[in-house]
């Protein structure tokens, strides 16, 4: 495994991380948080598969597309719980799909905890950041 110059191992040699994405420089700017690339461990894809199987079969995915899907077409990032980034497709129904993101400063990228659809009701009490 390769070392980067602060002698850690690049997150690309963590075979139990995958990048799916990236939070552009742009949208960094306008929440005041850090542009940094997006990871998912596959930790969380279980979790996310355990705990969230029934909605998302429902809607016809799996965990780790349910997530590349949310995090390649957000409309809305919202304060989730402790600070953390909601990711959200709002579509104005009843339910909708959100993703949860915290940055993980020691490695200084994005990393996803869990997937969720939710309603709307819920989603709403969630301070908004950023909207397209």
């Amino acid at each position: 495994m390769k070392n980067t110059p602060t002698n850690r191992p690049r997150i690309e040699d963590q075979k139990h991380y995958k990048k799916i994405g990236r939070l552009s420089l742009a949208i960094a700017k306008a929440i005041r948080r850090k542009s940094a690339d997006i990871y998912i461990d596959e930790n969380h894809i279980k979790h996310i598969e355990i705990n969230h199987s029934k909605e998302l079969n429902s809607i016809g995915f799996d965990a780790e597309t349910f997530v590349c899907l949310v995090v390649e077409n957000f409309n809305q990032i919202r304060i989730g719980k402790n600070e953390s980034l909601l990711l959200v497709i709002y579509n104005g129904k009843p339910k909708v799909t959100a993703i949860e993101l915290n940055y993980v400063l020691k490695t200084k990228f994005y990393e996803v905890k869990t997937a969720t659809i939710m309603s709307k009701k819920r989603l709403k009490s969630k301070v908004i950041l950023w909207e397209k």
